[in-house]
Order: C-alpha cells, then structure tokens, then sequence
C-alpha cells in the first residue's frame, strides 16, 4: 500500500490532482519594516490654536443647543397653557350664551 492517505481520499472521491489548491499551506510571516531615521512630526502651533478654537466653537455650539431645547420645551408648555386659558374662556362664554338663549 504505497498510497497516502490524501491521494487514497482523492482517488474515492473522484476529484484526481486537478482539484488541488495553489495556495501555500501556511501564510507567510509578516515582514518588519527597517527602524528607520523618522524623527517626529514637528509641533505644529498654528493646527495647535485652530484645533483648540475648533473645541471651543463645538463646546459653544453644544451649550446653545441645549438653551435652544429648554426654550423650546417652555415655549411649548406656555402655548399649551395660553390654549387650554382659551379654550376654558370659550367653554364659559359659550354655556352663558347657551342658558341665556334657552333660559336654563
């Protein structure tokens, strides 16, 4: 029995070497960049200021948001609250009309 137990495998399922893969068994070992001479990026003072202005136009952008929303929410509550006056006024006036006209 000089056969292997991969060509005994290929041969019972019919496949035969073409079916073979070209790729290698195990990947290949990564290979390492040289330390090079690469100095630091310089500091930079001026993206330093625009990155520091940058935060302090978000961080101001955020806080006017939230004002905006609680403005919101009161202004919501105060014209739900001017309605519901409104329409109580009209809900009395019209049952004065109403006893007034039948005479209830």
């Amino acid at each position: 029995m000089g056969t292997s137990r991969s060509e005994s495998h290929e041969k019972q399922s019919g496949l035969g070497l073409s079916r073979r893969t070209t790729l290698p068994r195990m990947p290949e070992p990564a290979t390492r960049q040289p330390a090079g001479d690469d100095a630091p990026p310089a500091f930079d003072p001026v993206a330093a200021d625009r990155a520091y202005l940058h935060e302090r136009a978000r961080r101001r952008a955020r806080i006017e948001r939230s004002r905006a929303r609680r403005r919101a929410g009161l202004r919501f509550w105060l014209v739900l609250l001017v309605l519901l006056a409104a329409s109580a006024g009209f809900t009395v006036t019209i049952w004065r009309e109403i006893e007034r006209l039948f005479g209830l």
